[in-house]
Formats: structure tokens, sequence, C-alpha cells
């Protein structure tokens, strides 16, 4: 193949699809889009409202009382994830085939990773709620998701929406629990779907290889945030698209280095995650003979 033409703005909208996929963590907790995005200096701020409660009127045509909105702030601190390649002129013309399978779908996956890594930062930092009693023992482990998901419903989480995260080392124990329902085996292109093992106790049980050994977090969706801002677009020369999606953003860069006679592509993200609500997140952690 004699060489290419790309297409930033096609490039850039296939990227953030790709990248969808590739998600796993971020694809389960609330998401910051770039519209929402408030901060400077490489720092944004989610505004999460209090919990509100009715209140009753002892009797009718008695004033009503008035609460004003209240919101907690919660900040991000965003760092910028890239993948940059360099493609010789020989590379351009003798080797690159399929610019998406060879060049885009391998730093897409870089980027994902990075995403997923700030993610699992985030849920690793969470102090544990309580130890594992005893992994090996599907019994005791049983009781210790129990006690997870109680804490979870008394803390009036939705139903819908809960997920477990696991270490591999978790996931063996968990599909030893009789109550554990495997999920369906079909083929999918979505990492995530990939990543669900199965349900127990209304928990979506997925597996997550950057989550600490011996680790499970039970979590609602709104326990966690991953906040996703593209790049500004460069002023020079260079080709330059921005693409959003669900609330990921990605910048893709085009260009070339006359001095080393090569093509530069770069696709980047500013990301971060936080904890949002402690109330709705509930971490595992190693074992009491650890």
């Amino acid at each position: 193949m004699a060489g290419f033409i790309v297409d930033t703005e096609q490039v850039a909208s296939l990227a953030v699809d790709l990248l969808k996929r590739e998600l796993v963590l971020v694809a389960t907790v609330s998401r910051v889009g770039a519209d929402d995005y408030k901060g400077s200096g490489g720092r944004t701020t989610l505004r999460v409202p209090v919990r509100r409660t009715a209140k009753t009127q002892p009797t009718p045509g008695d004033p009503i009382d008035y609460t004003a909105v209240d919101e907690v702030p919660v900040p991000f601190d965003l760092v910028h994830l890239y993948d940059a390649v360099r493609l010789t002129d020989e590379t351009v013309t003798l080797d690159i085939v399929d610019f998406g399978r060879q060049v885009l779908e391998p730093m897409v996956s870089a980027v994902a990773e990075g995403g997923e890594g700030i993610v699992a930062d985030v849920m690793n930092g969470v102090v544990p709620s309580f130890p594992w009693t005893d992994l090996t023992d599907a019994t005791k482990t049983r009781d210790d998701v129990l006690a997870a998901r109680e804490l979870l419903a008394s803390a009036d989480v939705p139903s819908g929406a809960r997920y477990l995260a696991c270490s591999p080392s978790v996931t063996t124990a968990l599909l030893k629990i009789p109550e554990f329902v495997k999920a369906n085996e079909s083929g999918s292109d979505s990492a995530l779907r990939e990543a669900i093992i199965g349900r127990v106790f209304s928990l979506t049980v997925l597996e997550s290889s950057a989550l600490d050994p011996d680790t499970a977090v039970a979590y609602h969706r709104s326990g966690f945030a991953f906040a996703s801002l593209g790049p500004a677009l460069p002023q020079g020369g260079a080709a330059a698209s921005s693409a959003v999606d669900g609330g990921v953003a990605l910048r893709i860069l085009y260009g070339f280095d006359p001095g080393i006679l090569s093509d530069i592509v770069a696709i980047s993200t500013f990301a971060g995650a936080s904890l949002v609500d402690a109330d709705r997140v509930v971490r595992i952690g190693e074992t009491e003979s650890s």
C-alpha cells in the first residue's frame, strides 16, 4: 500500500468508539463529560446534590417550609493520558496496511488502560469496611458478600446499577458460591460485557486485574465518577480533531516532522476519577489472616 490519507475527524470518532468498548471499570461509574468541565489548572469539580427529605404538612392550608438547594463539591485532579507514535516514510509506505488495526487500536488500548488505572487507584484507596473472613471457604465468602450487600441496602443505595468489582483471586472464590449466577457466555465486542462474570445477591460482578489482590469493591454507579476532557486543538499546522461520546473525550493529532521524515500520531485526553459518596461504596479488603 503506497501510503494512506488520514481523516482526523473520522479517526477521532472511531477512536472514541473503540475506547468506549475497551473500558471496564470506567463504564460502571458516573461520568463527567466535557460540557460539565468547570475547572482550571488541571482540576475540575463535580457538584453532587445533597440528599433531601420530604416534609409533612400538618394541616391543609398551613404554611410550608422551603429548604435551599445544597450541593457538595467533589474535586477531580486531571492527568494528561496520551500515547504517541512516529511513523517513518518506510513504515507508512511499506508496512502500514490497516491504520485502524495496526496503529489506532493499540494506541486506544493504551489510553483505556490508563483510564482504568485511574479509577482502580481510587477504588484501591477506599478504606476497607471489613476484611475477608476466609476466601478459601465458600460459605464464609458468601456471608462476607451478603454483609457488603446489607451495608449498601442500609445506606438506601438504589438496587439498580450495583456492582461488585473483584480482583482475580476474589473472582475465583466467588465462582464457588452456590448462589452465583454466571453471565451469558455469548461473544461480545464489549470489554465490560466480557469482564462481567455474573451476578450474586443483586450485584453485577466484574473482574479487574487493576484492583489490589484479594480486593472487592461493592458500589453503586454514583459512588464514583470519572472525568474526561479532550485537550485543546493546536493552533499550528498539524491536523487534529476531538470527539466526545458518553462522557469520554479524546483528541487525535496527526502531523509530520521533516527533521526525521516521520508522521506523528498522538491520542490524548485529560482524565481523573474521584470517590463521590463513601456511603455508596463498600470495600472488602485482605483476609483476616493476611
